[in-house]
């Protein structure tokens, strides 16, 4: 090795000791190609569904497309099965999903939009990964009977939850 080469193996590793920091802990979860931290609020927005004059409660994820949605609220869909794993209504205009992933895998009981259609979703069976797909909410899994048992065509309101 020239006394050249040594000096640039040299000056990289003083670079890249320069730019750690020890002290930073380890890195955050990432998801979906998202920093967990970052994307989830530790208080998301608690929001109500009056599903069949049910009430239901449910939360918004802290992410541009769930704060478009919020914007939205109270809004009133009629909603209708898909695949006999989801509820879909179509929302009146599209929602934002500038800064959030292509596409996501839901989990069941969450709140989702998918943008190609431009649709609200209620997830209650697996559906795998989709682009276009985005997380932006949850609502009580023990309500998922409920919700899976609701005919075509049933009417729910979403409304921002009332704080005390």
């Amino acid at each position: 090795m020239t006394l050249r080469s040594l000096s640039a193996v040299s000056a990289l590793c003083v670079a890249v000791a320069a730019c750690s920091n020890p002290d930073a802990g380890p890195a955050a979860p990432v998801v979906d190609g998202v920093d967990v931290a970052s994307q989830s609020a530790p208080n998301p927005p608690g929001i109500q569904m009056m599903v069949g004059g049910r009430q239901i409660t449910a939360e918004l994820a802290d992410n541009p497309t769930a704060r478009d949605l919020a914007t939205q609220l109270p809004i009133t869909l009629d909603f209708h099965d898909l695949n006999g794993v989801e509820k879909i209504a179509r929302l009146p205009r599209a929602l934002t999903t500038d800064g959030v992933p292509a596409g996501a895998d839901p989990e069941v009981t969450d709140i989702g939009y998918y943008a190609p259609s431009q649709d609200l979703v209620l997830y209650y069976g697996d559906v795998g990964y989709w682009n276009g797909i985005v997380r932006i909410g949850r609502f009580d899994r023990d309500e998922l009977p409920f919700v899976q048992s609701q005919p075509d065509g049933f009417t729910v309101t979403l409304d921002r939850q009332d704080t005390p």
